[in-house]
């Protein structure tokens, strides 16, 4: 997946969670973990990965590693994943990805 693609799926998901719909319409959201790799070779799993995670009140928070995510031994591992996304970029482009969350998050 691009890099805009990912950006995408987890700002909304933090906006939805910091902005209430106004319709009636309740949402019950769970904490849930967003986790990302990366590549290598434009293939293969680098290492390199970060894990989002996403309190039920938008607020989030990242955690990097510079292992591969089925090396990862964290709690972060056992908590709900909301959606896993392999990125097609290679792990150097990890702190694009988490600053484009930021700026996606703030603007709205």
């Amino acid at each position: 997946m691009t890099i805009d693609s990912i950006v995408g799926n987890i700002v909304s998901e933090i906006n939805m969670r910091l902005h209430p719909r106004t319709d009636g319409i309740k949402y019950q959201f769970e904490r849930c973990t967003f986790p990302v790799t990366f590549t290598r070779d434009g293939y293969k799993e680098a290492d390199g990965c970060a894990i989002f995670l996403v309190e039920t009140d938008g607020s989030y928070t990242v955690t990097k590693f510079e292992s591969r995510y089925m090396d990862v031994e964290d709690p972060l591992r056992k908590v709900y994943h909301g959606a896993y996304f392999e990125c097609d970029e290679e792990p150097t482009a990890m702190d694009e990805l988490i600053e484009d969350v930021a700026a996606g998050v703030s603007k709205n």
